[in-house]
């Protein structure tokens, strides 16, 4: 294996894009596409080094020099991966929700964005102002499970439930119901007739970080 499919290969087993490496290292896109494509050969201590670093490697396996990819034997290297955190996310009323930055997160938590939440109506579940939540990427959810909703382009982190109501006159529909985690809160009802509000559900919360910790 070269070293240009290995610095390919081991960014696509930590996760990372082609933008966020080269944004780590200071250099374009396009010197990292050269990297993978070995177009650049015999690269230098000072290119190899703070790759490896960013790669979570060693230069002597980019190098093809050993296949030990965590540089030690007898540690235990711990892996991690970078994820954009996409602003704000509300407990309580939905908000708007810009891109900011991008977190370090365990290589094996299966989530592809994260946000921070704002507002107490799901400390129920013990998820506080302030708090990191991870998502994973889903159109849909199980009932009673925690979704980031998007109602009109605005985001909210409710427990989402499929309910079967009647309309007006008496005629089964079917809703979506978004509830909070606390009773402060009135549950928000979406879908039925006369309904003008675009909801879709963004993703799954597969795990959250208490802002103590």
């Amino acid at each position: 294996m070269s070293m240009g499919e290995r610095i390919r290969r081991r960014r696509q087993e930590l996760g990372l894009t082609v933008e966020e490496v080269s944004r780590a290292l200071g250099k374009n896109r396009a010197t990292v596409y050269r990297y993978e494509r070995g177009d650049i050969e015999d690269l230098p201590t000072t290119a190899l080094e703070p790759l490896s670093r960013v790669l979570q490697t060693t230069p002597s396996y980019l190098a093809g020099w050993t296949e030990d990819v965590d540089g030690i034997e007898g540690l235990l290297a711990v892996r991690s991966r970078r994820v954009p955190l996409v602003g704000a996310i509300a407990c309580g009323e939905p908000i708007c929700a810009p891109e900011v930055e991008v977190l370090e997160v365990e290589a094996d938590l299966q989530c592809d964005c994260a946000m921070v939440c704002r507002g107490d109506s799901m400390t129920g579940a013990r998820i506080y102002d302030g708090d990191i939540v991870y998502l994973r990427r889903q159109e849909d959810v199980e009932d009673g499970q925690i979704a980031a909703v998007s109602i009109d382009g605005e985001l909210t982190l409710k427990r989402v439930f499929k309910v079967r109501d009647l309309d007006d006159e008496g005629r089964v529909i079917y809703r979506t119901e978004l509830r909070a985690e606390n009773p402060r809160y009135a549950p928000i009802r979406l879908g039925g007739p006369g309904e003008t509000r675009r909801a879709d559900i963004l993703g799954l919360a597969v795990a959250f970080r208490s802002r103590l910790t």
